[in-house]
């Protein structure tokens, strides 16, 4: 190999390495802020786009299945209702099979989630919800 090409070579990897480390190191920056549920919708803004770590109130209604926080109730002139989206295979996550078992006679469940908070300014879902939460992860789950 000749000396240009053993140096571009070496340049090469360098530059690989740097990106592979950015790449990880993006990951890790993912990780889920612990917040109160009544903080976010009180400063929507501010946690649009984060992920999340709540303590929510999971609530089916016929049509779609929305979250509030126990302190802070969607009522009339306090528009907080919040779309939940659940993950395709949520029956398998940890905590799935406990959250199906409350959900399917109707009843709201207390729960742990982290997931993504979304405030487009546009209605979600059926209900015509102000904000969504796609869950990622159910880390608890009780009645």
């Amino acid at each position: 190999m000749t000396s240009t090409a053993y140096k571009f070579c070496h340049l090469s990897i360098g530059v690989l390495a740097i990106l592979l480390a950015r790449c990880a190191a993006g990951k890790t920056g993912a990780e889920p802020q612990n917040v109160n549920y009544c903080d976010v919708v009180a400063s929507p803004a501010s946690y649009d786009g984060k992920v999340l770590s709540i303590e929510v109130i999971l609530s089916p209604s016929e049509h779609s299945l929305t979250l509030y926080g126990a302190a802070c109730v969607p009522k009339e002139g306090y528009n907080v209702t919040t779309q939940a989206i659940l993950p395709d295979s949520w029956e398998s996550l940890p905590n799935g099979k406990k959250l199906k078992a409350i959900l399917k006679r109707g009843r709201d469940a207390k729960v742990k989630l982290i997931g993504t908070f979304e405030n487009s300014g546009k209605e979600y879902g059926p209900d015509a919800a102000r904000f969504r939460f796609s869950v990622s992860q159910v880390k608890a789950v009780s009645r």
